[in-house]
């Protein structure tokens, strides 16, 4: 090869790498990809199939995710018309208690009519990495969400009914902080009843199949945020790196992730930001049943 192909083919590979960098920083970030997905819920009523419980996770307001782009976000959410709104935690990055009140400020105009349910997440206790829950500074994110309308709900489960059925929504509070509880949040639902259970890190799966839980909401991973192709993301935030999104059985849970809105750096690539449109349907302990047999639909949303 002569020395000006040479050039030439290095001027072209620097020109892809930055027009690679450019689309994972600039473009990705913000392009949200709206997911579609049937959701088993063990031993689920017929009162209660299909719900539309419209799941996102992640917003992670602060000084690098704009509070414009989460309203925009919220405006996609709104628009979708959800039953139910399910939210798995990190509401905010940064301690200032000014980006609190404005993340629960983007729920105060949403009712759905079955509500909004919460957890929280290890971002909202200020941990970035796992550290001793004395050492966690726990923020006036709840109490913010409160008022907006937000039921957070932290090692504990509310009933909610349609006629004489019921649908038991759990919350555990974060893994990281130490106070994971799901044995404290499931007590108050009866054994066999259905149940959705949010917590914000999956790695809590195990712990939540053993206290009972049908189906199970996450967050945390973001998706790994860059999935190299072939390979997957070469970072994740949790021990179990084959359960970084999507949906995946875990002994009798049902457990699916969500990849997130925001990010802890701007960076994503082949892992869009999500919002998840789930339809709830009964199944029992064997595999989920799916609408006309067809794997989950995606369609992506520029918002």
């Amino acid at each position: 090869m002569t020395r000006r192909r040479w050039l030439a083919t290095g001027a072209g590979l620097a020109a892809a790498g930055a027009a690679a960098g450019a689309y994972a920083a600039w473009i990705e970030p913000t392009w949200v990809q709206v997911v579609s997905q049937d959701l088993p819920v063990p031993n689920l009523p017929p009162a209660w199939e299909g719900l539309r419980v419209v799941h996102i996770a992640d917003l992670h307001h602060g000084r690098s995710v704009p509070l414009e782009y989460l309203a925009r976000c919220m405006q996609r959410v709104a628009d979708l018309a959800p039953d139910l709104l399910a939210v798995t935690g990190d509401f905010v990055s940064d301690a200032d208690p000014r980006f609190g009140s404005a993340a629960a400020g983007l729920f105060a105009g949403l009712a759905p009519p079955f509500g909004i349910f919460a957890c929280l997440g290890n971002h909202d206790y200020g941990i970035v990495r796992p550290t001793p829950p004395e050492l966690a500074r726990l923020r006036s994110v709840a109490r913010d969400l409160e008022s907006a309308g937000v039921r957070v709900l932290r090692n504990e489960a509310v009933r909610l009914a349609r006629g004489s059925e019921d649908l038991w929504i759990a919350g555990t509070d974060d893994l990281w902080a130490g106070r994971s509880d799901p044995v404290r949040a499931m007590r108050d639902v009866p054994q066999g009843a259905a149940n959705i259970v949010l917590c914000h890190n999956p790695d809590a799966a195990e712990d939540l199949d053993a206290a009972g839980c049908g189906a199970a909401l996450a967050g945390h991973t973001h998706g790994g945020q860059v999935q190299i192709p072939l390979l997957g993301p070469p970072i994740l935030p949790v021990r179990h790196r084959e359960r970084y999104e999507g949906l995946h059985r875990v002994g009798g849970t049902w457990l699916y992730i969500n990849r997130g809105l925001g990010w802890w750096l701007r960076v994503r690539f082949a892992c869009r930001p999500e919002i998840t449109v789930h339809t709830l349907q009964s199944c029992a302990a064997g595999a989920p049943r799916l609408r006309s047999g067809q794997a989950p639909t995606r369609r992506a949303e520029l918002v």
